[in-house]
């Protein structure tokens, strides 16, 4: 038996990589200071030519709002009108997502829509993007 070598195997041929993939970014955020609506809490930056295939997002606020996830440009993009409670669930993409691809630098945010009574200074939030990026 025979081992036979393609052009693409001879000693000193590598395959080309490209530099084309997914990032993974983790951010968190401690309140403070209470949070009403209005607020934006900007959460992960995101590169121009990056674009995101998941967004999650978990925290313990320690209040009660309503908040969505959008960036600069639609402020519920991946997220709209999440729930929080003393203990948030975890929230991914909820909206009817279109893959969207950034054409300058942006962040992703948390942005409180509606806040009855006021989040906790102890609360937190937790956010990991998933992105892909255009060479």
């Amino acid at each position: 038996m025979a081992t036979i070598l393609s052009a693409k195997t001879a000693a000193g041929v590598q395959p080309k990589g490209t530099t084309v993939g997914l990032v993974a970014v983790t951010s968190s955020y401690t309140l403070a200071a209470s949070l009403s609506s209005g607020d934006v809490i900007q959460m992960v930056k995101v590169p121009k030519g990056a674009t995101p295939i998941f967004v999650f997002v978990s925290g313990t606020p320690g209040g009660n709002a309503t908040c969505s996830v959008g960036d600069g440009i639609s402020n519920s993009r991946y997220i709209n009108n999440m729930l929080s409670s003393a203990t948030m669930a975890v929230a991914v993409i909820n909206t009817a997502y279109v893959p969207y691809t950034y054409s300058t630098e942006d962040t992703i945010d948390i942005r409180v829509s509606v806040a009855s009574g006021a989040m906790l200074v102890s609360g937190a939030f937790n956010m990991t993007a998933i992105f892909t990026m255009d060479p």
